[in-house]
């Protein structure tokens, strides 16, 4: 890989990779990091076909077709939208309104007309492993963030995050591995209160466009269930 930067228009995960991480420190302040990340607002608007495919533990696989948009709202905030397709036509619809040095704002239900609740945060998009929370990157907001060390994952250099919370379930704790080249996140860890890892996230695949590296696929691994989601997106 030549660019140093990862061009990604869409969607919580790949939004990491277009805010190059800015640090001479071998260690970066975890805040500041976490925060340089969920900070960085597109400011295009953009629409990007994409198929979700599940494998269910027993081997049986789901495909929904989905679109997943990004709106501007000025320079300091947005809207991003996941439309699911299903063949039987009762597809899910949400909203993700980030801005900048602010909590999310998330609104599900059709043209997302109610504001999320806890419960709705756990619920996978499609079938799928990739939850409302993991979409907007809620454990960026967390209280407790710390860069732990520096780290190479797939042949590349890499700040691991950890990014913690005190909760009596769900998931508490995940570890990041943040591309100190482009600031995008190539794999995740994610850790219920047992100390055991729930879910894991990993960038599969990348396409060279206008000599810029995009992200066309990504996965979670659900390990507890032993089921598959990979994201695939549609790039023109």
């Amino acid at each position: 890989m030549t660019s140093r930067k990862f061009t990604l228009p869409l969607l919580g995960f790949i939004l990491l990779w277009s805010h190059p991480v800015r640090s001479a420190d071998p260690l970066p302040d975890g805040q500041e990091l976490a925060r340089s990340i969920r900070d960085d607002i597109p400011t295009e608007s953009a629409s990007l076909e994409a198929t979700m495919e599940v494998t269910l533990r027993d081997r049986k696989r789901i495909k929904t077709p989905l679109t997943i948009q990004t709106k501007p709202l000025g320079e300091a905030e947005c809207l991003m939208t996941y439309e699911t397709k299903p063949s039987d036509g009762n597809g899910e619809y949400w909203v993700v309104q980030r801005a900048l040095a602010k909590r999310n704002e998330y609104r599900v239900d059709k043209k997302a007309k109610r504001l999320a609740k806890r419960e709705d945060f756990e619920i996978g998009l499609a079938r799928s492993s990739f939850t409302l929370s993991d979409l907007g990157l809620e454990f960026l907001h967390w209280p407790d963030q710390k860069t732990l060390r520096k780290q190479r994952r797939k042949s590349r250099s890499c700040h691991v995050l950890e990014s913690s919370r005190s909760v009596s379930e769900g998931t508490l704790r995940v570890l990041s591995w943040v591309d100190i080249k482009s600031g995008g996140i190539l794999a995740a860890d994610f850790y219920s209160a047992d100390g055991k890892v729930r879910k894991r996230f990993s960038v599969k695949g990348l396409t060279k466009k206008d000599g810029q590296w995009q992200v066309d696929e990504m996965e979670m691994r659900d390990v507890a269930e032993r089921t598959l989601s990979r994201l695939r997106l549609h790039l023109k």
